[in-house]
């Protein structure tokens, strides 16, 4: 099984038992990018996190050819439910400075969309992996 398959089994499985979004997207930032929960996330996010799903299996936009779009994706997306989609495209932007016609960038813009439309109740967590499953996937 490919990482981003994997991923999309994670979030069915996160989705189906955590219903609260900020709460899914911490879980799924800590399984998906080694990003621990509580006060000193950020120092795991600060340092990238790490490769927990390890793979290939994104769609080729999102592709930068290495094996951590999955912690890529996670990572962001859980950012976003800690300081917000604009803080969170700011530091990609700018920290990490993955540009908006990079894969990275792509992906970013993605995890940012996906955490937001969660955050807002538009998604519900139990559909999140079908929503992975569709737009990150391939």
């Amino acid at each position: 099984m490919d990482a981003a398959a994997k991923l999309v089994d994670l979030a069915r499985t996160l989705g189906a038992s955590e219903p609260d979004p900020r709460r899914f997207l911490a879980e799924l930032g800590r399984r998906g990018a080694g990003v621990r929960r509580g006060p000193l996330w950020f120092l795991d996010a600060g340092r990238g996190g790490r490769n927990t799903i390890s793979g290939t299996g994104v769609k080729p936009e999102f592709d930068d050819g290495t094996r951590g779009q999955i912690r890529h994706f996670t990572g962001t997306a859980a950012t976003v439910a800690r300081i917000g989609a604009r803080a969170t495209r700011w530091a990609t932007l700018h920290i990490l400075r993955d540009g908006p016609d990079t894969a990275d960038g792509r992906l970013s813009e993605a995890a940012i969309a996906f955490a937001e439309v969660l955050l807002s109740g538009e998604l519900a967590t139990r559909d999140a992996g079908e929503w992975i499953a569709r737009n990150i996937a391939a």
